[in-house]
């Protein structure tokens, strides 16, 4: 296999003789294995992702780069590291529900991350939507439980990134990602939505829960990948992500609205039932609904928007605005904002 399979920029990502180096220290492997790669980040912004196979195995190996592959920024290779540890507690975590690439390595000379493959006939749940939204619908409370083990697990127990790594990922996420899109659907109130995301540090989260990192199944558990973003924050963070995920669909076809609706409503009542804090659900639950409007924004206005009508991100647009204008207090409200 020569370079050009790897469909990488040389200057960026490291030669196929160096990966391959990085997979036989990772795994202990003699010189006389075979080893197969390719490149499939086709999802991926930032990293490049490889498909590795060796007899009788697969698995996926993340090379993370100074220069991101889709974003004008450099970060600390030495990310990996808390990438690393935070797929580890997501795994330990989450539950059995949900399923979590398993860490099998992390190469320092390369900053390459090798992870178990939870594919599994499993498809990427963007290329699947609208069409099959009840693939997503079927996963609200095994989400829900989930993330409310890991966030009631980590509530108050720290980030697991240095602390100026931390703040170079918030800031990544705050004003590379999401300012653009909230610039344009609610100018006026970015500043103040941000601050409330910013304010609640509270527990590990995701940070990346989008469709184009869950990998679905009919009638197989959600699997869930890409701990670029795992950060200390706001468990609304990430449970808005996934009411957006939802609703970008509906707004696009609103027969699917009803649904949405229903999957925001369960993924909601598992997170609470199971992140053991009452109190506490009361508190996100509300943030939640408001965080939604900035993902909203995202995905119609941002970086890496998604293609859709213009009449749908119309129509996004004035629910963000609304949304973050006029935070809704509970679920019902909620409801009656979006079926509008």
């Amino acid at each position: 296999m020569t370079d050009h399979d790897l469909n990488c920029d040389a200057n960026d990502a490291p030669s196929h003789e160096r990966l391959e180096a990085a997979v036989r220290r990772g795994l202990h492997l003699s010189e006389t294995i075979p080893i197969l790669m390719r490149e499939v980040g086709a999802w991926a912004n930032i990293n490049y992702v490889y498909r590795v196979e060796i007899p009788g195995r697969r698995f996926y190996l993340k090379v993370v780069p100074e220069r991101p592959k889709r974003f004008p920024v450099r970060l600390p290779r030495e990310r990996v590291f808390s990438e690393g540890e935070g797929l580890r507690r997501f795994h330990n975590l989450a539950g059995s529900e949900i399923v979590i690439p398993e860490l099998l390595f992390i190469d320092s000379e390369e900053m390459a991350l090798a992870m178990s493959d939870v594919g599994d006939g499993r498809e990427v749940l963007l290329t699947l939507l609208p069409d099959r939204f009840d693939l997503l619908g079927e996963q609200a409370g095994v989400l829900g439980r989930a993330l409310g083990s890991v966030h009631g697990a980590t509530r108050g127990g720290g980030t697991p990134r240095p602390p100026k790594e931390e703040i170079i990922i918030r800031r990544v996420i705050f004003d590379g990602l999401l300012a653009p899109g909230a610039n344009k659907a609610f100018p006026e109130l970015w500043d103040e939505v941000r601050a409330e995301m910013e304010e609640h540090e509270e527990c590990l989260i995701h940070g990346d829960l989008w469709s184009k990192n869950l990998l679905v199944r009919a009638g197989a558990p959600v699997a869930v990948v890409d701990f670029e973003g795992v950060c200390y924050g706001d468990p609304a963070f990430d449970l808005g992500t996934l009411i957006a995920v939802a609703l970008l669909p509906a707004i696009e076809q609103p027969a699917l609205v009803r649904e949405a609706l229903a999957f925001t409503v369960a993924l909601l009542q598992a997170w609470t039932s199971t992140c053991g804090c009452e109190g506490w659900s009361c508190e996100v639950v509300p943030r939640a609904l408001r965080a939604t409007a900035t993902f909203l924004a995202a995905r119609a206005f941002g970086p890496f928007a998604y293609s859709m009508s213009r009449s749908a991100r119309k129509r996004i647009g004035e629910l963000a605005h609304s949304l973050a204008a006029h935070p809704p207090s509970d679920v019902k409200a909620f409801r009656a904002r979006v079926a509008l």
